[in-house]
């Protein structure tokens, strides 16, 4: 059955409030772990520029696209910092909250795009549902709740479907609010500079050699000026290096495209890998081949006429196409592993969700329900795949962020970031310059400070030195409830410093959790690991467990202190 949808108003009503489901859902777990804690790039992306404007005593033209334009690694961010000054003049702060949730709408553009391709191209609407529980889940952590990442890595998705949306007519003023919107992408991300081929490849299948020039002059000058004076950071791998290894290119290439069903832990690593390797070779497959024969299509007199939600579904899929390929040639030497962190998974759903589509729209009608059923069933068991192997993940990257910037305050350290160590006097400069001028203003209250319940009883903590400067904490016995705040904290304590370190408890699995109909999730027992550089040296550390239950703040002696000498460090099991 294909959707007539002026015949079943009343079945793409139900569809559509179903698939707001997800993404309720979706914004709620938002904002209840959301925080205004800056974190890795933000401090240098957002925060720096955001303190340099409020230092500006006239304002100046020049120094203002100096701020905003000036390189972050090796992108440049200028949507992302417009926005922060923006929120920042209206507010009178920087609120990275609103900045993170301001590039998550891009998501719900998305979505509404991705329903715009079903509704024209007539396919069942079940598929809107599917899409939603493919799109709104938290397998992403790390994008939706770092705060500059949104208006980076998500939005120029968003920009690049919707100027994809406008090459679909001759028209002129199509053409100029595609170019518009083109532009945007850019300014995102450098991954928005990949619009150059894509409109060259949409106008040239419509034989639009003229609007193709425009195209080129336009975006080609606009991505000349993006890379001028761009430099690589140092830290970067060289493309010279990456090139030696095709192996690693091509696995990438492959994990990359198969991530979004990447099991986790639920499978060996072999079989995990594998899984999703194989998935990228069917999805790579499909779209190659599709875009042989609409390549092949456009040789005759007049070309390939697209429609509106063809423009937007292969503009799509040629963008994230070069996106998946430069994601595995730029850094292909760092090898596979860094593939599957979260902060990369919304890429491979959004493609997912593109080929999904492009496969629908070449089915018979009987054929096109049967696979979107299958895909509803699917999206469903992702969903809460997502949820339940992904909560526990953000529920400790809640807690890191908090101690981070506990420990920045109080001492100068931030020991989820190890890479702080060699950048401390720059972030220490960025981060007192705006808190002085009021940009940003640092907690004033954490949810894991005293008064505690002192008890004597001792928690028995297995303590070792890992190899380097990592140290690691394992109980096997302690237990707790739900709660973003519950948990247990490590407390190091001697006479001149004070660190706290979240752990993260541990999970049944998948299958204990479903026969006790959502019962067992946390599991008896938690593990933690600290940096020791952050260690002063020459000190006695008592080191404590610190649990949370709602209100109560309990706090237990161990069996265990670490020595620390000038370049040394002892456990003491007591």
């Amino acid at each position: 059955m294909v959707t007539d949808f002026s015949r079943n108003r009343g079945t793409v009503t139900w569809f559509i409030l179903l698939s707001a489901i997800p993404i309720l859902l979706f914004f709620y777990i938002f904002f209840q772990y959301i925080s205004n804690i800056p974190f890795q790039d933000d401090y240098d992306a957002l925060l720096e520029p955001v303190t340099k404007f409020t230092q500006l005593t006239h304002f100046s033209l020049s120094e203002f696209v100096k701020i905003v334009w000036t390189q972050d690694d090796e992108r440049r961010i200028v949507i992302n910092r417009l926005v922060a000054i923006l929120t920042y003049s209206i507010l009178g702060k920087l609120d990275l909250r609103l900045q993170a949730f301001l590039g998550l709408l891009s998501l719900v553009g998305i979505f509404y795009l991705i329903y715009t391709i079903i509704r024209d191209a007539k396919l069942p609407f079940i598929l809107v549902l599917a899409c939603s529980l493919l799109l709104f889940h938290i397998q992403y952590y790390e994008t939706i709740f770092w705060a500059m990442i949104p208006l980076q890595h998500v939005i120029v998705y968003f920009f690049v479907l919707f100027a994809s949306s406008y090459l679909y007519t001759p028209k002129l003023s199509s053409l100029i609010i595609s170019l518009v919107v083109a532009i945007l992408a850019i300014l995102s991300d450098v991954s928005g500079t990949f619009i150059l081929p894509v409109g060259l490849l949409l106008l040239g299948l419509q034989h639009r050699w003229k609007h193709s020039i425009i195209w080129a002059i336009v975006i080609g000058g606009m991505i000349f000026l993006y890379y001028q004076n761009f430099t690589v950071p140092s830290f970067r791998p060289k493309l010279s290096d990456n090139l030696q290894r095709p192996d690693l290119i091509i696995g990438r290439i492959l994990v990359a495209s198969g991530m979004s069903f990447d099991a986790n832990t639920l499978l060996p690593a072999g079989i995990r890998i594998g899984l999703i390797m194989v998935m990228g070779v069917i999805l790579w497959g499909c779209v190659i081949l599709s875009g042989f024969f609409l390549v092949k299509s456009a040789f005759n007199r007049l070309g390939v006429k697209l429609a509106r939600w063809e423009s937007i579904l292969w503009g799509g899929l040629f963008h994230f196409s070069i996106t998946l390929l430069a994601l595995a040639v730029g850094r292909a030497i760092e090898g596979i592993d860094p593939l599957l962190i979260s902060r990369y998974k919304h890429i491979g759903f959004i493609w997912l969700i593109l080929i999904i589509l492009l496969i629908a729209s070449k089915l018979k009608p009987a054929t096109q329900l049967v696979f979107s059923k299958v895909w509803l069933v699917m999206g469903f068991c992702l969903f809460l795949f997502s949820y339940f192997t992904y909560l526990a993940p953000l529920d400790f990257y809640y807690k890191d962020r908090y101690t981070d910037i506990y420990g920045w305050k109080n001492s100068r350290t931030i020991p989820s970031t190890p890479i702080y160590i060699s950048v401390q006097a720059t972030v220490d400069t960025i981060t007192n310059q705006a808190v002085r001028t009021g940009v940003y203003q640092l907690p004033d209250h954490y949810f894991f400070e005293g008064p505690y319940q002192e008890k004597k009883e001792i928690v028995r903590l297995k303590t070792e030195h890992m190899g380097g400067h990592t140290l690691s904490f394992v109980n096997d016995t302690f237990t707790r409830r739900f709660g973003k705040k519950n948990g247990a904290f490590i407390v190091l304590k001697s006479a001149d410093q004070q660190q706290i370190v979240p752990t993260q408890q541990n999970k049944y699995s998948l299958k204990s959790f479903l026969f006790s109909f959502g019962q067992n999730y946390y599991a008896n027992g938690f593990f933690g690991v600290f940096t020791s550089k952050y260690l002063k040296n020459n000190q006695t550390y008592n080191v404590f467990v610190l649990g949370i239950d709602g209100d109560n703040k309990i706090i237990y002696p161990t069996n265990t202190q670490i020595e620390t000498g000038t370049d040394s460090l002892k456990i003491v099991s007591l």
